[in-house]
């Protein structure tokens, strides 16, 4: 019989290392879960279509959605997944063809939900 270590990764809200199976699986903990989803209902989204919207949470929600080492900044997958696009949120910015046109996408509104998430780090 064969048996694997159980997997294991970081939360990509705080970096903690996960290791309960439905956790790794959302790539993020409990608690980053829920306030992941706090932020989505509190973010001023407003200049957003509804649909645009709904695809940042399932892009957030299927881990679409990675932050970078640089704060506000994420790299985020194209709904077929052959392209990321970086995204600021605090630039409000995005660099796919909408976001070059100045026009909103739902990139950076998943980038603006996990922003309003995301505490604000002290400086040192």
């Amino acid at each position: 019989m064969i048996t694997s270590a159980p997997q294991s990764t970081r939360c990509l809200r705080c970096g903690r290392l996960l290791t309960a199976q439905a956790s790794v699986t959302r790539g993020t903990g409990r608690t980053c879960a829920a306030r992941i989803a706090a932020a989505a209902e509190s973010a001023d989204l407003t200049a957003w279509k509804p649909q645009q919207v709904e695809a940042a949470r399932e892009a957030i929600a299927d881990g679409a959605v990675i932050p970078t080492g640089r704060a506000g900044l994420y790299a985020v997958s194209s709904s077929d997944g052959t392209l990321v696009y970086l995204t600021d949120a605090a630039g409000q910015t995005c660099t796919c063809k909408a976001g070059a046109n100045g026009r909103g996408c739902w990139h950076l509104a998943a980038a603006l939900i996990l922003a309003a998430a995301t505490p604000a780090r002290r400086a040192a």
